[in-house]
């Protein structure tokens, strides 16, 4: 009774071997095409163990290459736990800490907390959305930040409130922001002293 439960189940294990390959030469026919990114990666290959029967007893034998063609993997966000942070909102124009005219989207942070170029999502009512780290501020310090609005009366509108915050991405360090030394152009003309001739006694 052992023996034909165990040559069943032998058995029932190669069908399934089987029918799983078989499926899978079957949806390579059907899509001859093979990915684009798989063609400029090369194949990597594995090993299967092929399962055979001898005399009622089961036994892994003959090992044969198979070629894998690698998947592109979905790329995770990796987000930070949300945290709250006391916003408000500003609405000065010029340039930011980055060099950037301010525009939609953009907020200010204390650099040591959120380094310039932080893509973070803000949790604020109607005002919920992702933000970038563009600029930073005297009073912005810790968890504070300052999110930018085209109009003053848009900034009043939002005050000062308590939002949720997570950190999508976390933006490099702050950009070398050392002047040049400048640089006067001197022209020939203006370079020369000027020669006055002295007339010679004689």
């Amino acid at each position: 009774m052992k023996k034909s439960t165990f040559l069943g189940s032998a058995v029932s294990v190669l069908l399934l071997f089987s029918v799983i390959s078989y499926s899978k030469a079957l949806i390579q026919q059907q899509n001859p095409k093979p990915n684009q990114q798989a063609a400029q990666v090369p194949a990597q290959t594995s090993i299967d163990t092929v399962v055979t029967t001898d005399a009622g007893t089961l036994t892994a034998s003959t090992e044969r290459p198979r070629e894998v063609t690698p998947t592109a993997a979905p790329i995770e966000e990796k987000a930070i736990a949300s945290e709250t942070y006391t916003a408000t909102a500003y609405s000065l124009h010029g340039r930011t800490a980055t060099g950037v005219a301010p525009a939609m989207g953009m907020i200010a942070a204390d650099p040591r907390v959120l380094p310039l170029g932080s893509r973070v999502r803000i949790d604020a009512g109607s005002y919920s959305g992702e933000y970038i780290v563009t600029d930073t501020g005297g009073a912005v310090k810790g968890h504070r930040i300052d999110i930018w609005r085209p109009t003053t009366r848009d900034a009043m509108r939002f005050g000062r409130r308590a939002v949720k915050l997570t950190v999508l991405e976390l933006g490099g360090k702050r950009r070398n922001t050392a002047r040049r030394p400048r640089t006067v152009s001197v022209s020939p003309a203006s370079s020369a002293a000027p020669a006055t001739a002295k007339p010679q006694k004689n």
